[in-house]
């Protein structure tokens, strides 16, 4: 009995022990697995910030690089200035590409990073500074722009509506816009209706329907800083498919009566000129809007036309110029001016656009950044938009994942 006892004991000592050696070992491993993971995400977080200052060195000294020329020597510029072809990019193009560089040379495990740079208006998102679409911003033809832009998405201009009947949609919505920018508490009149709102109206609107106080909004009254603060003003917030996209009036019992719509939110921005950089929009949407590119917005075919006319402006960059030096190797080339514009285009192009659209960047020229940071099969990337006044970059949003 006595050694029966002893054995167990033994045995029961040597379990524990086992037990407590395998979770001595579990522990070790999952705290070298977390010091990895650590040790990693540092490092991505330092390739984010070496990304950030290689975006820096070629904003803030673009400009100084030499203008591209065909007997250029780029092995010599590339000695005196590592970025020179970067920069020369972001001259010809508003948008270039730094990397994937290796942050270590002789460590082939220390990461790469890469950097995106292009203007607010290079993409398809973000073209139109929705500031300066309103008649507080003093363009007499901006509501033959919205015009334009509501038959572009396929916006009705007017809706029947259960409970309103027929609305008047367009002017509900361009005249309350203007009503959230001005500075005054009239409300907004089109053919002699009041088709806006002011401040009177939305706090009607929220107690009728009973809105939560953190969703209550009264007009700004000033230019907006986010493109979502849209979805809070009149005809926006009531009919939120004229941003997002889809049926804008899913209470019709008939298939055929239902309305797609395409969501126009993607085409505005809230900084950066209001002119256009011609070289680098590639949005048609966008493009239609321009007065000199749509002749008669109320004509039935205005839109097909101004299509035609903006299918063509794009087209028109990959016709050579014949009046400087270009690098024939490419695909297309900028445009330089207008005379530039009006030279390689066919299509019957009003002047009027040319006060539309700018060539180059400016100080007033937004740029958007991408950085992304890879190590060791992780990743991280931040956004930011910024511009550069006066040899510094001032940003204006930052985001990391």
């Amino acid at each position: 009995m006595k050694k029966g006892s002893a054995l167990l004991s033994v045995l029961m000592t040597v379990a524990v022990l086992s037990v407590m050696v395998m979770s001595f070992v579990y522990e070790a491993r999952r705290q070298a697995g977390i010091n990895i993971y650590v040790r990693e995400r540092n490092r991505v977080g330092r390739l984010i910030d070496a990304g950030r200052i290689l975006a820096e060195i070629v904003l803030v000294h673009y400009k100084e690089a030499p203008a591209w020329s065909a007997d250029q020597d780029m092995e010599k510029l590339l000695e005196e200035d590592r970025w020179c072809r970067e920069k020369q990019e972001l001259q010809t193009a508003s948008r270039c590409t730094i990397g994937p560089i290796l942050l270590d040379k002789t460590d082939k495990g220390s990461g790469t990073v890469t950097v995106d740079i292009e203007t607010v208006n290079s993409g398809s998102k973000g073209i139109i500074n929705i500031n300066t679409l309103c008649k507080s911003a003093g363009d007499p033809k901006y509501m033959e722009r919205w015009w334009m832009i509501f038959q572009a998405h396929g916006i009705p201009e007017e809706l029947s509506t259960p409970d309103k009947g027929t609305i008047k949609l367009w002017n509900i919505l361009i005249a309350s816009w203007d009503d959230w920018r001005d500075d005054d508490d009239l409300a907004t009149q089109i053919d002699g209706e009041d088709c806006g709102a002011e401040k009177d109206w939305y706090e009607d609107f929220d107690e009728e329907n009973d809105i939560d106080e953190e969703d209550r909004r009264r007009p700004r009254n000033g230019p907006i800083p986010d493109i979502r603060e849209l979805a809070y003003v009149r005809g926006f917030r009531d009919y939120p498919e004229v941003l997002t996209g889809g049926v804008i009036n899913p209470w019709e019992e008939r298939e055929e009566d239902r309305i797609t719509v395409r969501g126009l939110e993607n085409l505005f921005c809230t900084e950066g000129s209001a002119k256009i950089n011609l070289n680098t929009c590639k949005n048609i949407d966008a493009l239609v809007s321009i007065p000199g590119i749509y002749a008669d917005p109320s004509a039935d075919d205005a839109l097909a036309e101004a299509r035609a006319a903006a299918e063509a402006l794009l087209a028109g960059m990959g016709t050579m110029p014949e009046t400087r030096d270009v690098d024939e190797t490419r695909e297309s080339w900028p445009y330089e001016d207008w005379n530039d514009v009006s030279a390689r285009v066919e299509e019957d192009i009003g002047s009027d656009a040319s006060q539309y659209f700018s060539y180059g960047l400016d100080d007033s020229t937004v740029f958007r950044i991408k950085i992304t940071g890879e190590s060791m099969g992780m990743k991280r990337t931040a956004q930011a938009e910024c511009y550069v006044r006066s040899g510094k970059i001032r940003y204006i949003k930052w985001r990391e994942d």
